[in-house]
């Protein structure tokens, strides 16, 4: 029985390093997922916003502070693009050679579609997250909205 003084000690130096892994990987998860949810509601948030703005300088001002570069807080492994555009009406022409063909009507934006896009850095991961693939290497937010009409007479 006097062999086994230190058996515990072993199993716990065996497990330690899985169990840290484990921990650590949770917590850099959750910290990534919460960073995704700010970003999430900022993007719908502002989607709405340029949706409901009636007025083309004032839309054209939120986008324009929009589009800058984000940097995410937590996650930063993550380079983050903000990029707000426009979903066009459709309007179907007919070509020389007698055929029609749907194609944009770029008078007529009716969508506003607001995209936020993560692209992983991987210089700075240590290797064992490149076997795993946590956390992905790229993935998007993209919220689509109705835009109100325009008012011209401002």
């Amino acid at each position: 029985m006097k062999r086994q003084h230190g058996q515990a000690l072993v199993e716990f130096a065996f497990m330690m390093p899985l169990m840290f892994l484990m921990v650590f990987g949770l917590i850099y998860g959750a910290v990534i997922f919460l960073d995704y949810l700010n970003f999430s509601n900022d993007a719908r948030a502002v989607a709405r916003r340029i949706a409901v703005t009636t007025n083309e300088t004032d839309r054209a001002e939120l986008i324009d502070d929009y589009n800058t570069a984000a940097n995410s807080k937590f996650a930063r492994f993550y380079n983050v693009t903000r990029q707000v555009s426009y979903g066009y009406a459709k309007k179907t022409i007919t070509t020389d050679e007698g055929t029609t063909e749907e194609v944009d009507d770029t008078t007529k934006p009716i969508d506003v579609v607001v995209v936020v896009k993560f692209e992983r850095d991987n210089r700075d991961l240590p290797l064992i997250l490149y076997k795993t693939g946590f956390p992905p290497e790229e993935f998007a937010i993209r919220y689509t909205m109705k835009l109100e009409k325009l008012d011209y007479s401002s």
